[in-house]
């Protein structure tokens, strides 16, 4: 039988444990994140087409940045991304069978935006892009409680940016897109090797592109696979960011079937200048992941209050509870001016304090 003192030790114990529970939730308040891109230090003519970075000044631009968002107070960051010409240039030119010689223009979506883009004249093969080298810089650099995921394009964006010239090798889409996702898998491999836990994939085309996406996502869904399963697995689509504009307007709840087929833990997506509701998406889909939800217009110059970041997040709380919502931007700040990120981004890190 329990004595009086027996059962006062229990209650004590039980009380300290809720104590715990209620500290963490109440105190910690929201975890936060950015998208991915983040800017160059320096004003730039073209964010679209970024210069070319040697070696030592990719690595300096990481450690810069690293360090950068880091001093904002934020939760997870990445190693910026800056480095690269753009999500796609990037990769198209660090690898066999891409030639950027006589580009055609190519126009997408229905908002006028077109872009050259470079031709599939080979097998692509012999990938050089070093993500798994640059993920370590940038986690070297950052604090340990800060943690660094590794953001990649993914196979689809890299597909629908790169003008098909060899049907012999690659006879339709699906195939060039599941060869881009064959030249990443290897080095995304490396990065896990090297210790990074979190991988985020960018698929701003699925909103481009709806009739595709199933298949797009699919074969995302085969490299993601093909990770080991200890590794957290992001994904971010959106309607685009080129020179901080949207140009793609399909709805999340257009894509549904697509989501369903990816198997991930994480989801960024744009919610606050939506025209729509997207959250009616997990009306349609039971989503056990965390939802990264656009709180922060990154197109806009103007800094939100702590209450419309309330405002914002309110509606997400109907669907998820608070320990599986993340506050981020609606997309990169990759073509933002510096002081404009730094604002936006120290007022994110404040809201998921206070809120």
């Amino acid at each position: 039988m329990q004595t009086a003192a027996d059962q006062l030790l229990k209650k004590f114990y039980i009380y300290c444990q809720l104590s715990a529970i209620l500290k963490v939730r109440y105190m910690s308040g929201f975890r936060n994140t950015v998208v991915g891109s983040y800017p160059r230090p320096e004003k730039l003519e073209d964010t679209m087409k970024r210069p070319v970075m040697n070696r030592d000044e990719v690595d300096d631009y990481i450690k810069w940045a690293a360090k950068d968002q880091a001093s904002l107070g934020l939760d997870t960051i990445t190693d910026g991304e800056g480095y690269r010409e753009n999500m796609y240039y990037f990769y198209q030119k660090r690898i066999d069978g891409i030639t950027f010689e006589d580009m055609p223009k190519v126009s997408f979506g229905t908002a006028g935006f077109g872009i050259e883009c470079p031709r599939v004249i080979g097998e692509l093969k012999n990938p050089r892009f070093d993500i798994a080298r640059n993920w370590k810089i940038a986690r070297d650099a950052a604090p340990d409680e800060v943690e660094v995921k590794l953001t990649v394009t993914g196979p689809h964006v890299l597909y629908r940016f790169s003008v098909n010239e060899r049907e012999d090798l690659y006879p339709d889409a699906q195939a060039l897109c599941r060869a881009w996702a064959n030249v990443l898998r290897d080095e995304i491999a490396e990065a896990i090797a090297l210790g990074c836990e979190h991988v985020q994939f960018d698929e701003p085309m699925w909103t481009e592109s709806p009739e595709e996406s199933l298949w797009a996502a699919e074969i995302l869904a085969e490299l993601i696979e093909s990770l080991p399963k200890k590794v957290r697995v992001g994904l971010h689509v959106c309607g685009g960011n080129p020179r901080r504009k949207r140009v793609y307007f399909t709805k999340y709840t257009d894509l549904v079937e697509a989501f369903k087929a990816v198997p991930v833990d994480e989801l960024l997506l744009e919610h606050c200048t939506l025209s729509y509701n997207m959250l009616e998406l997990f009306d349609e889909w039971d989503f056990k992941g965390d939802l990264a939800i656009g709180v922060i217009d990154q197109r806009s110059d103007a800094l939100e209050t702590i209450e419309e970041i309330r405002e914002r997040l309110k509606p997400a709380l109907d669907y998820f509870p608070a320990d599986r919502l993340i506050l981020t931007s609606e997309c990169g700040f990759g073509h933002v001016p510096i002081d404009v990120t730094h604002a936006k981004l120290k007022r994110l890190v404040e809201a998921s304090k206070v809120l």
